[in-house]
């Protein structure tokens, strides 16, 4: 819809367009002033830019793709035919206001980019880099992360800041162009000068990056694409052009790989590795323009490298969604579990905590597992932030004696609770605290490949739901699309601890309190996994257990299942606190008249995850699961029509 060359330029004096229509209704057309204009040039260019992201990132093609398509798409190629349209949203006079704000676009665009840059790892491809892996959700992962390394305040008076924002950006951009460099140039140095994520960077980034991206950047694309015309492309000069774009990818991907291959890595995460380094984007355009304006290039060889690096970097971009798999590395091996850990050694442990609210409940959960001496506990706790304001992801390793990093200060109450449990332990556990800041779509990477590299036995999360004072609910679906991506990747048992404050214990007269535990027994390997987490609390001395097994009439128990039950039962028969129970139960009505009965006797209740769902004794509960990630005895006990006062521990194997 567009016509234009980006070099030769004919400046024609017209008459001033109006900016503002009073309205149809005044028999004003609205396509006669710059205002409505503007307004449909991008809006069209938006909605285009919207249909194609949705139709391409799922088979694994970038944002800069559908930016690219979107402009072919409005220029002579296709849109650009219908004159009457063209001449309508994209008249002559409105041209000159559409090129500035595609380069204000990109002035905003590259200041954010600044913004978002770590100077310890920038270059000129970094944020082309960042971008591709963070559209195909590998930015986090061990890939992404060796990709990203080689490359390179919300408030209500938040608003009147950005004035001066906007003002130092086109200040920024003037001396730029007065010292002799790139206009885009001033703005990138203006936002790496910006500190990088929480709070300023995060807060500039979450009010700009969305409309920058969605609504402003497709009119850069579109003037930067005006002139292609598919049907008239050159095949010749194109074939020459792709020819030597070819040898200049194939020098990248094998200057990438074989190094690569030389210290040992796998062959498809070389593949992986080298198609990603050889991707193109934002940043290669603003080259091939510079390269027209210093007449380097003409506009038929322009066309021609703009036509290339599409179909390139849209051919790469899906084989590597296609390879690689974050989870590849630790889906194969033997999962570690409670069940398989040795009675008198180490159990591992790895918690995960999004907020300081959850720190005590984790802690009391850490109190009944019964850190001993003969087995003590190695607890990895991980703070978990999503990542604002900066392109990177970060994993801080916090250790004693050591400054922590200004990007995880505000997990400085987490740490310091873990670690005057620590310190109260003396010896019986060991704490490993972590910051993990990362996008919430790739957060699960981290704590999988954590609990794989320390060989964790179990994974504890905690439920995206929290029960305040006052019995009132707040969610986090965020965390609760995390949960299940953790649940289906983990290389180990994972337990998703629901909090409802009563895990503190019973004060009985004694200094310290006594915990009532329950465990409902129904058979299956995560019923096994809680109850062997369930007996090792039982050791200890402030903790009272029940077991109660729901039998069905005339069925035998699985051999693995009455094992377990048989190795709880012979040393705790007799003792105090142990307490066994055996519930003959023939259907779902029954085994929930049991359960109710449990009401409000226990501050912790442990439940396996995963059942027989073609059971009787879980007929009919399938299509009421409010909360699948807890599985049918965990939804019941936590379902919004259940009003226990009990923390529940959902355990999976």
């Amino acid at each position: 819809m567009v016509q234009n060359d980006l070099r030769n330029v004919t400046s024609v004096c017209e008459p001033r367009q109006n900016l503002s229509s009073r309205g149809i209704f005044f028999d004003d057309n609205p396509f006669d002033f710059a205002v409505p204009v503007l307004c449909a040039q991008l809006s069209i260019s938006a909605l285009i830019n919207a249909f194609l992201q949705l139709v391409l990132s799922p088979i694994g093609e970038t944002a800069f793709i559908s930016q690219m398509w979107t402009g072919i798409a409005m220029g002579p190629s296709i849109l650009g035919k219908f004159g009457a349209l063209a001449a309508t949203i994209y008249p002559k006079k409105s041209l000159y206001l559409s090129k500035t704000l595609g380069n204000f676009a990109c002035l905003l665009f590259m200041f954010l980019v600044g913004v978002k840059m770590d100077l310890s790892m920038s270059t000129s491809s970094f944020h082309v880099i960042a971008c591709l892996l963070a559209d195909l959700n590998l930015l986090n992962s061990e890939l992404g992360r060796l990709a990203t390394s080689s490359s390179m305040l919300k408030g209500k008076h938040s608003e009147s800041y950005f004035i001066f924002i906007f003002l130092m950006i086109l200040m920024c951009a003037l001396l730029g162009e007065v010292n002799g460099v790139h206009f885009m140039l001033g703005p990138m140095i203006l936002g790496l000068a910006v500190p990088d994520g929480w709070p300023l960077g995060s807060a500039i980034v979450d009010k700009l990056d969305s409309y920058v991206s969605s609504i402003l950047l497709p009119s850069y694309f579109v003037y930067s694409c005006a002139a292609i015309d598919l049907a008239l492309i050159n095949l010749k000069t194109t074939g020459i052009v792709a020819m030597l774009a070819l040898c200049s990818l194939l020098g990248k991907f094998m200057g990438t790989m074989l190094p690569s291959l030389y210290y040992k890595m796998p062959i498809i995460d070389s593949l992986c590795l080298g198609l990603i380094m050889s991707s193109q984007g934002i940043t290669d355009m603003f080259i091939l323009q510079n390269g027209i304006l210093l007449f380097i290039i003409d506009i038929e060889s322009y066309n021609s490298l703009i036509i290339t690096m599409v179909l390139m970097t849209q051919t790469l971009t899906p084989i590597v969604k296609l390879l690689y798999k974050p989870s590849k590395r630790y889906m194969g091996v033997n999962r570690r579990s409670i069940q398989h850990t040795m009675a008198n050694e180490e159990l591992r442990l790895l918690a995960c905590t999004f907020n300081q609210n959850s720190t005590p409940s984790i802690i009391n959960l850490l109190e009944v597992s019964h850190p001993m001496l003969r087995s003590p506990i190695c607890f990895y706790i991980v703070h978990l932030m999503e990542l604002l304001g900066r392109s990177s992801p970060i994993l801080v390793v916090h250790q004693k004696g050591k400054r922590s990093s200004i990007h995880s200060h505000h997990s400085d109450h987490v740490i310091n609770a873990f670690r005057l449990y620590e310190q109260h332990s003396r010896g019986k556990v060991m704490v490993h605290p972590f910051t993990a800041i990362a996008p919430y779509a790739t957060m699960h990477d981290e704590i999988c490949n954590l609990a794989f590299e320390k060989r964790v036995s179990m994974v504890i999360i905690p439920f995206h739901k929290r029960w305040t004072l006052h019995g009132s609910e707040e969610c986090d679906n965020p965390i609760k699309a995390v949960n299940f991506k953790i649940l289906k990747n983990a290389p180990c048992s994972v337990g998703i601890l629901v909090d409802k404050g009563t895990l503190s214990g019973r004060n009985l007269g004694s200094r310290k309190p006594l915990y009532s535990i329950g465990m409902i027994f129904v058979g299956g390997p995560d019923d096994r996994e809680a109850l062997t987490y369930a007996m090792r609390m039982a050791e200890h001395p402030k903790v009272s257990l029940t077991v109660i097994q729901l039998v069905q009439p005339h069925k035998k128990s699985k051999e693995l299942d009455f094992d377990i039950i048989k190795r709880f039962k012979m040393p705790n028969i007799h003792q105090k606190h142990y307490l066994y129970r055996e519930e003959v139960v023939k259907d779902s009505v029954e085994m929930i008249n049991v359960i109710k009965s449990l009401e409000n006797l226990y501050e912790l209740i442990l439940v396996g995850r995963q059942h027989e769902s073609n059971s009787p004794l879980f007929m009919g509960l399938t299509l009421w699961n409010e909360y699948p990630e807890l599985g049918y005895l965990g939804d019941m006990l936590v379902s919004s029509e259940s009003d226990w006062k009990v923390s529940v521990l959902v355990v999976q194997q």
